[in-house]
């Protein structure tokens, strides 16, 4: 069986390698022309964690009837894009096996309203970077966690089976839990980098910043008792330091112009804490500032 991830982004591209190094046929889904023929005639350059370069050839298109059936879906593209993406796999009528590997949890809805047979939700605690369409910086080994949606579970034993010391690939039996690990993950690093307009390992170095990271560790475990043993505050550290001089994904949205991702992480974390009647004081005053930035961008 191939694998198709739509979206080379850092995650997409950094997937797309380690697959491909496996063995496995990959195709890589874009949206634009140049990124696909590059990536068609040049494959994907990884710069690897001891500063030597790999590169592994891979297939590429923009266009969705070109890719074959009876592939692995891995759905790499930013949360914004979703719904988009599965209704036009929904208009093509391909009703693949899908994995998620989004930011948040606002995507679970929408994944859990189509009609594919097979759901799996992935996380990616990898440092990555990309510098160009067709190179990404392997800066940090992490773990891909896959947690069980539905369907049959081995239809995404191909993605475990790649797995390497550099590549380490874990399963977990309930998506629900892993994806919420991930989201408090997120909550800690994405809204302070953002504001702050800091790196990740910023958030330990700079006394300032720690407080204020401790701080909002502090407000999630008290709204989430239950994640305190999963989740300690040496855990989200040790993710701080794997990624240390990366910018977090909400902070290059913003450097870029693009989108945050606040919905989907922040907005959807608050939500989740008032349905159990707890107040977030903390990460809503964050929200507010994220959004008024965001605002204020659209002005200029």
């Amino acid at each position: 069986m191939g694998v198709v991830i739509a979206g080379a982004g850092s995650v997409g591209l950094l997937l797309g390698s380690f697959l491909a190094e496996s063995g496995i046929e990959v195709t890589m889904f874009v949206r634009r022309e140049e990124q696909a023929t590059l990536l068609a005639s040049d494959g994907i350059r990884r710069i690897n964690e001891n500063g030597t370069e790999s590169v592994f050839r891979v297939n590429a298109t923009t266009d969705i009837t070109e890719i074959p059936a009876n592939r692995l879906w891995i759905i790499a593209v930013k949360y914004s894009n979703v719904k988009g993406l599965l209704l036009e796999l929904e208009e093509t009528g391909v009703k693949e096996s899908l994995m998620f590997i989004q930011n948040g949890i606002g995507h679970v809805a929408l994944a859990n309203a189509t009609q594919s047979p097979n759901l799996a939700f992935a996380t990616v605690e990898h440092g990555a970077l990309r510098t160009d369409d067709r190179t990404v910086v392997h800066n940090g080994i992490g773990m891909l966690t896959i947690g069980a949606g539905r369907g049959s579970a081995h239809e995404f034993n191909i993605i475990e089976e790649a797995g390497s010391r550099s590549f380490p690939v874990t399963r977990h039996g309930d998506a629900e839990f892993v994806l919420m690990r991930k989201v408090l993950i997120n909550c800690m690093i994405n809204p302070l980098t953002a504001i702050l307009e800091v790196k990740n390992g910023e958030l330990l170095s700079n006394d300032s910043c720690y407080v204020l990271f401790e701080r909002l560790y502090k407000e999630l475990m008290n709204a989430f008792p239950e994640m305190h043993t999963e989740l300690s505050l040496e855990d989200v550290s040790a993710v701080c330091q794997r990624t240390a001089e990366n910018q977090s994904s909400m902070l290059s949205d913003r450097s870029a112009g693009r989108p945050m991702e606040i919905e989907t992480i922040v907005t959807a974390v608050i939500r989740k804490a008032r349905e159990i009647q707890k107040e977030m004081p903390l990460l809503s005053t964050f929200e507010k500032m994220l959004y008024a930035i965001e605002e204020k961008a659209k002005k200029q």
